[in-house]
Formats: structure tokens, sequence, C-alpha cells
């Protein structure tokens, strides 16, 4: 397998039907080509800062948050990625602009639209081409693609993790069928009515860890966890499964039935049978299904390599 590695260093990667969204570490965008993996056009950054949060709503829009703590600047916005990306304003501009009290002036270059935030951006998904947003203290919000408000809701609470250090924080927000699902850092859940924001249900699993990233498929979450383990969890069932990895998982899949994970030095095969372990030599952050070349994986180093090819 050769494909080409990315020309900067990748953060995260999101997938569309017609092109892959690759994000870097100082917020540059690249669009790749799904199949041959070069790039459809050069890095720019729209964003001028770090990329926090980000996803796609439908085939050609990217909604993301961009927060740049040196200056106190952050910003959600939805771009056309159909359109060319263009480069925001640099740092030392931005710095000027605060010196000059412009900071509000200062959005996302090509944005469809741009908004100051002031309150850190927590989660973010898709919900039927919408996205959802969570901040902090101040509660979860849809809204459309041109920024509409189609409902908002206060901040989530749970009984029985007060006492935990951010406890109650949302990260991670996720569209299931007709529904979102927020989860906390200690392990709060809520499922939402997608239509309405309504709670539907809500619990708290109790992980023994700090809830770092979740993924859902077939009826069952899975959580990457502190202290290097990961869980299934089903809802319905209210079974929970722990067990020990190497590092965090970055990236998982649901693949006829078994869950598919990259992350730290590892790519790793959860079935029925238990956990099963394949070394990496970078540490992998995007696992994708290729169609020519099935499972391949994506590092920090920016080059794509198979997944766990003598596991699999």
């Amino acid at each position: 397998m050769e494909l080409p590695p990315t020309n900067l260093s990748p953060q995260q990667a999101l997938e569309s039907q017609h092109r892959l969204v690759m994000i870097g570490t100082e917020g540059e965008i690249s669009l790749l080509h799904m199949r041959r993996m070069i790039e459809i056009d050069p890095p720019k950054t729209p964003f001028s800062g770090d990329i926090t949060k980000a996803t796609m709503l439908g085939e050609h829009h990217l909604a993301a948050t961009w927060v740049e703590r040196e200056i106190g600047i952050a910003r959600m916005a939805v771009l056309d990625l159909r359109q060319p990306l263009e480069d925001g304003p640099d740092l030392p501009s931005l710095r000027i602009a605060k010196d000059s009290h412009r900071l509000d002036s200062q959005h996302v270059k090509g944005a469809i639209w741009s908004h100051v935030l002031d309150s850190e951006p927590l989660a973010i998904c898709e919900y039927q081409g919408d996205l959802v947003f969570c901040t902090l203290n101040r509660g979860i919000y849809r809204v459309d693609a041109a920024s509409n408000d189609i409902w908002r809701r206060k901040e989530l609470h749970w009984k029985g993790i007060e006492d935990l250090i951010d406890g109650d924080i949302v990260v991670q927000l996720l569209a299931v069928e007709n529904s979102v699902w927020a989860f906390s850092i200690g392990g709060g859940w809520a499922e939402l009515d997608g239509g309405t924001g309504d709670i539907l249900r809500k619990g708290v699993i109790r992980l023994g860890a700090k809830v770092e990233r979740v993924w859902f498929a077939n009826h069952e979450c899975l959580f990457s966890l502190s202290h290097e383990t990961v869980a299934k969890w089903s809802p319905d069932k209210n079974s929970i499964e722990i067990l020990n990895t190497n590092g965090p998982v970055n990236d998982a899949q649901c693949h006829e039935g078994r869950w598919l994970m990259t992350g730290w030095r590892e790519d790793l095969i959860w079935d029925e049978g238990g956990l099963m372990s394949h070394p990496r030599l970078e540490i992998g952050l995007h696992l994708l299904q290729h169609p020519e070349y099935g499972f391949i994986v994506l590092d920090n180093r920016g080059e794509w390599t198979s997944f766990a090819h003598d596991i699999i």
C-alpha cells in the first residue's frame, strides 16, 4: 500500500462521501481525494488558530470552533467546502486587533457565518444536517446550517457525581437515530429528543475513570477512558465491560460486530473473544475504510498504514 503522506501535522480527520477533511495541529485545513488521498487544494488556515472541535454538516459544510487562548479569542463558524478555502489573519494581526480593541471584527475567513463565543465550547455533533453544540455553563443548542436557533436547553447535571472534579462537564455529543446523546467526564449520560432537546432518559455509569471519547454503534457505546482503559456499555441492558489498553484510543469503528480501534502505539480489535492488540510504531489518529485497501490508519506523522494486518 502506497498512499501519499499529508502536508500538515494532523490533529483529526473528518469524512464525507466526496472528500476527506484534514485538520492540522495549527488550524490548517486540507481537503483530500477519498480514494487517492491526494490534496485537492493546499492547506489553508481560515480559523487562524487551533481548531478545538469540528464536525461535518451534511456533505459540504464544516462546522468548527476556534480558540486562541493567548489573546482570548474564540469563534464558532461554518464553511462551505465547495468554495475555495482562504487564510484568515495571522497571530500578529490578531494581537494588533486586540490592542486596538477590534477583536470582535476578526472572524473566520470565508465562513457562511462566524460567531463570537463567550464560553468554552465542549462538544459538537451533526444532527440531521444541523449543528448541536454544548458550551461551558451555558447549555446545549441546536442550530441549522444558517445559524438559526431550533432549540436550546440548560446545562445538564447528574446526581451522584457532584463531588467529582468536572464530573458534569460534557465531553461528547452523538447523534443516534432521532436522539442526541450527551456524555460527561464523570460518566453521566443523557438521551435527548433530537427534535425538541427534551430529556428522554439519563443516568450515571460507574466507570472508575474519566470519560475522554465515546462512539455509538449497534445499540452499545464504546468509551476511551483515562487510566489506559476502554469500556463497552449497553444502555438497554445496562451492562458494562472494562479492559486495559496501552493508552488512549483516538478513533474507533464497529465492523461486523467487532470494535476496531486505533490509538497509543497499537491497533485493537474487541469482539466476543476479548481484546486483541497489534503494535504500531506511531500513534493512530484516524481509522478509515478505504475502498481499495480496506481499513487503514492515519498516524501522527501524517502517514497512512494498514490497520492491524495480522489480527484482522
